[in-house]
Parts: C-alpha cells; structure tokens; sequence
C-alpha cells in the first residue's frame, strides 16, 4: 500500500531448560526482534530487544527407527506453530 514501510524481522532460537522445578525439560523458544534495531543494543539481554514469540517443545521419542523421530518432531513443531 502506498506509504508503507517494510521492516526487516530477525527470529533467533536456542535450546534452553525451562526450569529445574519442571523435571528440567528443554525447549526451543523462538525469539523476534526488528533487523534495524543496532546489533550491540540486540546482543544485551537486559535492554529486551527481543520479544518470546513461542515455545517448541523437544520431545524423547520412543520408536526405534531414527527416521521416524524426525517425523514426529517435524509434526509436533508445526503442530505447536499452527
């Protein structure tokens, strides 16, 4: 549309424990923050430059057939995205 402004998007995401108190399960938190924000202000946790915008579960599979943990974990990320 006219005099509309795209902004750049960047999407970060590390493995993490969620917390001792919950058994110490991981995830996979996926961070957003905008690409024009300088880099040295986004690399400082303590000024939130970046906002949580999900939390993908990793999950231990139990199948034997490592192809088949793919799929799964494949399934439950869009699931947890949808």
């Amino acid at each position: 549309p006219p005099g509309a402004t795209l902004l750049g998007v960047v999407l970060s995401s590390d493995k993490t424990n969620k917390s001792v108190m919950s058994g110490n399960h991981v995830a996979h938190p996926v961070l957003i923050s905008l690409a024009n924000i300088d880099t040295d202000i986004r690399s400082k946790t303590s000024l939130h430059a970046y906002l949580l915008l999900a939390l993908l579960p990793i999950a231990k599979f139990t199948h034997k057939i490592s192809r088949v943990h793919g799929l799964l974990q494949d399934h439950l990320v869009h699931q947890a995205l949808n």
